[in-house]
């Protein structure tokens, strides 16, 4: 056992003497604080986290569903054209003088199908440099001017 004055004891005393009482008690404190705010803090992420993983989960049923419903109707859609192509390609070989003249199909009327420089419907002549995206591809205003090919 160490003598009573022991160097180690010594040095331990002068230290502990250099420390203030009251800077420690205040630094417990403050960290007591701080370890509360960490807790509420933990506890607030962990409710958040909890209710982010429900919400992806319900938002990933529904992506599903709606990735199905557009699928499902990609092969509605595709099977309603592939019918409409069959019965233009009967209509072109009983009918062949009423597709004799071709016209581009930006051109062409969207309710009666036929090429708005000779479309007999009373809606105005527009093709799809008058739509509102305000995009030209293929033929532009011109277009009117030179008729069907």
């Amino acid at each position: 056992m160490d003598p009573p004055d022991s160097a180690s004891r010594v040095f331990c005393s002068r230290i502990l003497s250099m420390v203030n009482a009251d800077d420690v008690s205040a630094i417990i404190l403050a960290q007591k604080n701080m370890l509360d705010r960490f807790e509420k803090t933990n506890e607030m992420l962990l409710n958040f986290n909890n209710l982010s993983s429900a919400r992806l989960q319900q938002m990933n049923e529904r992506f599903l569903h709606h990735t199905r419903t557009l699928v499902e109707m990609k092969r509605d859609l595709d099977s309603i054209f592939r019918r409409i192509r069959t019965l233009k390609g009967k209509l072109a070989r009983q009918h062949p003088e009423a597709f004799s003249r071709k016209c581009h199909p930006e051109l062409l009327h969207p309710t009666c199908g036929l090429c708005t420089l000779r479309c007999p419907c009373p809606q105005p002549r527009a093709g799809f440099w008058n739509a509102p995206h305000g995009l030209t591809p293929g033929p532009g205003p011109e277009a009117l001017t030179t008729g069907c090919s």
